[in-house]
């Protein structure tokens, strides 16, 4: 039996009721099949959710087939309906970092005609790897272009196309695709297939972050991160240069020249 997929019809769904449909064990957890979640699976990059089910640990979230497995710390009975509620923070960091590598990758795309060829996100920073070289120097006018669609607050446009209008459209893929595809747009920035949650306004992504972007196998690999990891790390960063500063009894921003005087 299929799972209905819950994250997405709602991304934003925290909490939800299902039935659950198998319960077997695997290793070291018990491998539980509802008839809908609203725990996202591994893919397209993107960590599995995490959560409560019945009252019992989700410690990750899988696709098998048709179906969600989601790998529980204790079994569940088949048949009796239970509660789940995801970690929500977690799942939104998520979220804002997915969103907003997309429009980081949209803005390269267009610029330069690069494809995004390696995608890693965790709950800190995203790294992607491009087929192309991007100048250091334009970063900042990336970062500045990305925060103006933040700003903009624009409504994502996601859907699933009928195979004539996909045969008509133009997006961003890795590889040729068989309908149906599942496609994420944010107005004036991307086009994109991609199967996995996001925002529903660019607004919610908070802040777009760049912090490097490096030779790597012909192309680039650049470092980001989005919203709350991206707020986190530029405290983190904050916090340090402010220790350098009382060090040299410098001003805070000019650490760097204290520093090469020494």
């Amino acid at each position: 039996m299929q799972t209905r997929k819950l994250y997405y019809e709602d991304s934003h769904l925290k909490t939800f009721r299902a039935q659950v449909l198998s319960c077997q064990p695997e290793k070291d957890y018990f491998v539980v099949t509802l008839d809908a979640t609203a725990f996202y699976p591994e893919g397209g990059g993107q960590a599995g959710d995490t959560g409560v089910l019945g009252g019992v640990r989700v410690l990750d979230t899988h696709e098998r087939g048709e179906t969600v497995a989601h790998y529980c710390a204790a079994p569940l009975e088949p048949g009796q309906t239970v509660e789940g509620t995801i970690d929500w923070e977690a799942r939104f960091r998520r979220m804002q970092q997915h969103s907003g590598e997309h429009i980081v990758s949209g803005i390269i795309h267009r610029r330069w005609g690069y494809h995004n060829t390696g995608f890693h996100m965790n709950l800190s920073n995203i790294v992607i790897d491009f087929d192309g070289v991007i100048p250091a120097e334009a970063l900042a006018e990336i970062e500045a272009e990305a925060n103006r669609a933040v700003v903009s607050n624009i409504p994502l446009h996601i859907y699933t196309p009928g195979p004539e209008e996909l045969a008509a459209l133009t997006y961003r893929t890795k590889r040729a695709l068989p309908w149906p595809v599942r496609i994420v747009e944010i107005p004036g920035y991307d086009v994109c297939a991609c199967c996995g949650t996001h925002v529903s306004a660019t607004g919610e992504i908070g802040l777009i972050k760049l912090f490097s972007a490096v030779p790597f196998r012909g192309g680039t690999r650049m470092e980001m991160a989005c919203g709350a990891p991206a707020l986190t790390l530029m405290n983190q960063v904050f916090d340090q240069n402010r220790q350098v500063s009382r060090l040299l009894s410098a001003q805070i921003t000019q650490t760097g020249q204290a520093v090469e005087k020494l």
